[in-house]
């Protein structure tokens, strides 16, 4: 019996025995394999970093090492040209590194005014120490001083994860010239060529323009006594002499914010602003025609002043950085008179041409203000016309002013449409010529004096 009841008490233990050493089995195969699943995961995850490092080096080296080592050059037809005229702008991109540039893409900056014509654009990839040339033309559309230049170029990976730009160095300017109007026979203060006019008063007498003799007055200078008049009559002669002749003409143009509140800094947008530059030119192209003297002088500012003069490109990692750089100081900061000294020949037609092309609205003085200032060094052998769309008192004061210093002053009226035409009565015994519209600019030329 005991030995019948002790074998159910030993099957059950072995039976436990059993289960327990296979439970470790178990565990110890689950812990196996998640042990050998740890370690494919851990490799799994340093091969997918190991991949995705290698990717982004490769996205942030390979645009800076494409950029590196391109060359932009450009060249164009002409630097000034005429309104409505086209010139060939040229675009050279050169790989200079033994290394391919992959994946450029360039645009090249044009300012507005001038029209392009053509792909200024391009998408390619230069092999090692290859050249690729774009051609494109230009059409000046508006009067100004316009920067070509400089082209953006831009370059990525080939996953498109990183893009790099750089501005190229190479900038060129265009200057379009303002329009003109033929005048016409004649001249708006007098139908004979200035040099023929005497002045209806001066201060300055020509020797060479002998008159005639009168008889010595106290106060007249020993250097005028004509002796040998003298010794024949008994009675001190002085010599007279006509009036110094009319040379040219002096250009004061008002270009103040004052005078043009809602116009732009932009030259050419303005039709008071233009329809004033264009009466100044077409003057100017009158007067030089007859062999006689240009000055100029303003209250407007410089297109130039616009851009930086010491431009020297760049790189950037933003296109926005690229772009703010291409357009920094695109407004005027300094301001001073333009002014270009009188003369006759050529290259006086050229110097003109160029300031009025780049001159804009400025703050700064009023011209009447800047009429009083300058009226001690003008020379009074040249009549000063005024161009300006204001007519007020202090205009009247100033042009007053020059008169009772001996000058020749006329105004050549730029009127806006709602101008008030009683306007003109403040500027009593000064010849006063309204324009409204490029047809009275060509007509004043058969104005009589």
């Amino acid at each position: 019996m005991t030995r019948e009841a002790a074998d159910p008490g030993e099957a059950r233990r072995e039976v436990g025995r059993l289960r327990r050493r296979q439970g470790l089995a178990w565990a110890l195969t689950i812990a196996g394999l998640a042990f050998l699943l740890s370690l494919f995961s851990a490799g799994f995850f340093l091969y997918a970093a190991a991949v995705t490092l290698t990717v982004l080096a490769l996205a942030a080296v390979l645009p800076a090492a494409s950029l590196a080592g391109v060359e932009v050059r450009r060249s164009l037809g002409a630097s000034e040209i005429e309104l409505g005229e086209t010139i060939e702008a040229r675009i050279v991109l050169h790989n200079r590194k033994l290394l391919p540039a992959l994946w450029i893409f360039w645009r090249d900056e044009v300012d507005s005014g001038l029209d392009v014509q053509g792909a200024s654009c391009g998408f390619q990839t230069l092999r090692q120490e290859e050249t690729s040339r774009t051609a494109y033309l230009l059409r000046g559309t508006r009067r100004g001083l316009f920067r070509v230049g400089p082209a953006v170029v831009e370059a990525s990976d080939p996953f498109g994860l990183v893009r790099r730009f750089r501005l190229d160095p190479d900038v060129r300017f265009v200057t379009v010239y303002p329009k003109t109007v033929p005048l016409g026979p004649g001249w708006p203060l007098g139908h004979r060529p200035i040099h023929e006019v005497p002045r209806r008063r001066s201060f300055v007498e020509d020797p060479s323009r002998f008159l005639g003799l009168r008889d010595y007055r106290p106060g007249d200078s020993l250097r005028r006594i004509h002796w040998r008049a003298t010794a024949r009559s008994g009675r001190l002669q002085v010599k007279l002499f006509e009036p110094a002749v009319l040379e040219g003409v002096i250009l004061a143009v008002e270009m103040g914010r004052a005078a043009h509140p809602g116009a732009p800094e932009e030259a050419g947008a303005d039709p008071t602003v233009e329809l004033t530059v264009t009466a100044a030119a077409s003057l100017a192209e009158l007067v030089l025609a007859g062999g006689q003297a240009v000055g100029l002088f303003s209250n407007g500012g410089d297109a130039a002043e616009r851009y930086p003069a010491d431009w020297t490109g760049g790189s950037f990692r933003r296109l926005e950085d690229a772009l703010e750089e291409a357009g920094a100081r695109r407004r005027i900061s300094a301001h001073r008179p333009l002014e270009v000294e009188p003369g006759r020949d050529s290259w006086q037609r050229d110097r003109l041409r160029t300031a009025l092309a780049r001159l804009t609205p400025a703050p700064g003085l009023t011209l009447p203000a800047l009429l009083m200032a300058e009226a001690a060094r003008l020379p009074r052998s040249l009549v000063v016309l005024v161009i300006t769309p204001d007519l007020d008192e202090a205009l009247g004061t100033a042009v007053g002013v020059l008169r009772r210093s001996g000058f020749e002053v006329g105004v050549v009226w730029i009127r806006r449409p709602d101008a008030d035409p009683a306007m003109a009565a403040v500027l009593s015994g000064v010849p006063v010529y309204t324009v409204g519209e490029e047809a009275d600019l060509a007509a004043l030329g058969a104005h009589p004096l």
